[in-house]
């Protein structure tokens, strides 16, 4: 895979977390990530179906710059060139642990606040079998895009 080239002048400072966040920290890039690993989304129309209803030139930039940070990659559809395919590369799937943390941290925290959509066990499975559970999703998900005929 080629490597592209990162405008460094858009990180606020050399510090490792503020980094992170110029890269990861907006409101909606970790969102397209959650979409791609664990609902295996991969086309524009169903991330705009997410329950977050993204802007479409939201949704365009941020899959944009995920590309040309090395998280994802497009492919045009091999009958129908207009057809595009988002899929997560191994940058992408490195920032999953990231999102388990949070979503874990979350769950300790806020868990009144999260309703039916994640339950204890959910977080139980999330802290007890942490490496398992993300392996297991990593397997799902590379299996998925695997399985992708475009």
């Amino acid at each position: 895979m080629e490597k592209t080239a990162i405008n460094t002048t858009e990180f606020r400072s050399l510090c490792p977390v503020a980094t992170g966040l110029d890269i990861l920290g907006d409101k909606w890039t970790l969102l397209i990530l959650r979409d791609m690993i664990w609902g295996h989304k991969s086309l524009f129309s169903e991330f705009k179906e997410s329950p977050e209803h993204m802007p479409s030139k939201m949704l365009s930039n941020r899959l944009k710059k995920l590309e040309e940070f090395g998280f994802i990659s497009k492919k045009a559809g091999i009958t129908n060139k207009k057809n595009v395919c988002y899929l997560m590369e191994d940058k992408g799937i490195d920032a999953f642990p990231i999102m388990i943390e949070m979503a874990i941290f979350t769950s300790k925290h806020f868990i009144d606040y999260l309703g039916s959509t994640y339950t204890k066990e959910a977080r139980t499975v999330m802290i007890k079998n942490k490496k398992e559970y993300i392996a297991d999703l990593v397997k799902q998900y590379k299996r998925f895009k695997k399985s992708i005929v475009f």
